[in-house]
């Protein structure tokens, strides 16, 4: 709750008394009290939510006025009608007192309250109240103190004047946050409970903030983001980057503790479940597989889909790119390849299969082969067209030629109308007329939800079944479990081949490697940015080339990464980018140190801060990739996240 959630509940119950005021006290029944006076009085004044309150709760035959709370019930409040007065003592002001001094020649008090106090002990429900509508009365109905609840203090209202005088009062003990935070059982306790300090960060402005960088920091990071993302995913560098960049090892580090044997045992589990699945890795120890590579060739005889199953982050994407480019290039230079990735594509598509078949049609124009050209699909239907010339209406050819020509265009416009009928068609004329095998790729299915996936993975089946075409579709093997039992993979029989996560610490080295050639070689650097930026992309070089160092000689910054990124390449490379520029390094420092010595390591403090902490200036448990657990590692003498 909030100041003004405040202000709105003392506003409503200044209306409320002056409506009261001015229809005058009346003899109402129960439910008319209960709808003029207990309502606003709980939902208005004390703001409790509708969806936190039950009327008529029955547990046993028995009927509870209010039930307030959810998923448990905290507060049961017993509603008597406004002509049953309590007779309090004169001058007996809001606040606290005894319940035995309030039984006192008040007998319809003391038995609502018995009568509220059986409904709690019945139902385990530990506060208590009475409430006519201009008076309330509030105590615990069970209690750890060894004081017999009717025996205990009560909090008394005595009129609807009483609640406006003392309004934080009400509030602060009977609102819904100050149940949750037990206010009421430290004002009628024996012992006062203290409230939890508010957390530091509420009291910090602005919090988490954001770090303000230097130049030379807003340089490197600037250059980074281009360098270390964008220049590596370049066209023209494609071929190079994947030569370069890819790791082919399967073999988990020696450093990835925790996640080692999780991946291990996930992978092992994968071969291991009861399924009619072929599985079989995508990568030996002498290359690519030869059932891979046997598979794309038989693939479109074979009616089914190739599924690539790998978690998120390991680089099916990065497979897929090598397997295109390096792997089976030879083999896919003289075959029409066809993609889909969806980790950035088809979000606001409303129909998937349309959007994959579109996405297909403007894939096939860039390649110069235009499905709806008039010439391209005359060849394609020219049995069809043969057909309709030996019809009845082919007589039309000679007779009126005019119209045969109009309904032979009426014909075809028909057939490009089923969009997925006429892309089948065109793919298996064009595989045949130009002796090319089709091999089509959806990837980054597996960064969308189950839904999703499940509808790519028909769509996938579909056009490995109908059409001449070899289909890999990406998985997590999360996805692939839950699909084999419940989901579209039950009637189905994939081919499935596992990848593997890289080994990490080989991946780091090859990246930096890499991208600080790309900017130390000036041919190369000319081509990629203006020469204005020569100075700040220099600096750049030499600090890719501490980092690369610093993974090579601190096996604690690779035990790190690791583990932090669980397997997940993609992340791994994302914590590089973080470092780079980061406002909580002394970038300064570090460039000078390595002028004058041309040795400087990368402690693991200093790259952990660097994660730790990101773009803000405090730590936020809700944007740090670091979870806020110590662990304390007496080898590296520093303290770091766990």
């Amino acid at each position: 709750m909030t100041a003004s959630d405040f202000e709105t509940a003392s506003s409503r119950l200044d209306s409320l008394v002056q409506w009261w005021d001015a229809e005058g006290s009346q003899n109402r029944n129960e439910a008319t009290t209960r709808l003029h006076l207990i309502d606003s009085l709980l939902y208005g004044a004390l703001s409790w939510p509708k969806g936190l309150v039950t009327a008529e709760d029955r547990y046993e035959g028995k009927y509870a006025d209010y039930s307030l709370g959810r998923p448990a019930t905290r507060l049961i409040v017993e509603a008597k009608r406004e002509g049953v007065s309590f007779e309090l003592p004169v001058g007996v002001g809001p606040g606290v007192m005894n319940l035995s001094t309030l039984f006192q020649g008040n007998e319809a008090f003391e038995a609502a309250a018995r009568q509220v106090l059986s409904y709690c002990q019945e139902r385990g429900v530990p506060l208590a109240a009475v409430s006519n509508g201009h008076q309330f009365v509030a105590f615990l109905a069970s209690r750890e103190d060894g004081v017999p609840p009717l025996t205990g203090r009560a909090l008394v209202f005595p009129s609807f004047a009483a609640m406006q005088d003392e309004f934080p009062v009400l509030w602060n003990n009977l609102s819904p946050d100050a149940i949750d935070a037990r206010t009421l059982q430290a004002t009628l306790g024996d012992s006062v409970v203290p409230t939890p300090p508010a957390k530091l960060s509420a009291r910090m402005q602005d919090y988490p903030g954001f770090w303000v960088r230097n130049r030379i920091q807003t340089e490197l990071k600037i250059l980074a983001d281009l360098v270390l993302e964008d220049i590596a995913r370049a066209p023209e560098l494609e071929d190079e980057f994947l030569r370069r960049c890819y790791s082919v090892t399967n073999t988990l580090s020696e450093y990835a503790l925790v996640s080692r044997e999780i991946l291990e045992a996930r992978y092992t589990a994968l071969t291991s479940i009861e399924t009619e699945a072929v599985l079989a890795p995508a990568r030996g120890e002498e290359g690519l597989s030869s059932a891979l590579t046997m598979d794309v060739a038989a693939g479109s005889l074979g009616r089914r889909p190739l599924i690539l199953l790998g978690d998120v982050g390991v680089g099916k994407s990065m497979f897929i790119r090598h397997f295109i480019h390096i792997d089976a290039k030879a083999v896919l230079e003289q075959s029409i390849v066809l993609s889909v990735n969806f980790g950035g594509e088809a979000t606001l598509a409303e129909d998937l299969k349309v959007y994959v078949m579109d996405k297909f049609v403007e894939q096939l124009r860039e390649r110069g082969i235009d499905v709806d050209a008039d010439k391209f699909v005359r060849n394609v239907y020219k049995a069809d067209l043969r057909s309709f010339e030996n019809s009845p209406a082919g007589g039309l050819k000679k007779s009126a030629p005019q119209e045969f020509e109009i309904r032979e265009i009426a014909l075809l416009e028909r057939k490009l109308t089923v969009r997925d009928r006429h892309l089948e068609a065109s793919l298996r004329y064009a595989s045949q007329s130009m002796k090319r095998q089709i091999i089509v790729f959806l990837d980054n299915i597996d960064q969308r939800d189950a839904d999703f996936q499940e509808q790519v993975f028909l769509i996938g089946q579909s056009l490995a079944e109908t059409w001449p075409a070899t289909v890999f579709l990406s998985l997590r093997p999360d996805t692939f479990y839950r699909s084999r039992n419940v989901g579209s993979l039950t009637g189905y029989q994939p081919r499935v081949f596992t990848i593997a996560p890289p080994n990490i610490r080989q991946v780091i080295d090859k990246r930096l490697r890499f991208c600080a050639s790309l900017i130390n070689d000036p041919g190369i650097r000319h081509q990629l940015m203006p020469t204005a930026l020569d100075e700040q992309a220099a600096t750049l070089g030499v600090y890719l080339d501490i980092l690369a160092r610093s993974f090579d000689q601190r096996p604690e910054l690779v035990e790190f990464v690791e583990n932090l990124s669980g397997g997940n390449v993609r992340e791994a490379l994302g914590f590089l980018n973080t470092f780079v520029g980061s406002g909580h390094v002394n970038t300064r420092k570090i460039l000078e140190i390595e002028a004058e010595q041309g040795d400087y390591l990368i402690p693991l403090h200093e790259f952990v801060r660097a994660i730790i902490f990101g773009d803000h200036q405090h730590f936020d448990p809700e944007a740090s990739p670091v979870a806020t657990c110590w662990k304390f590692r007496r080898t590296t003498d520093v303290s770091i996240f766990c």
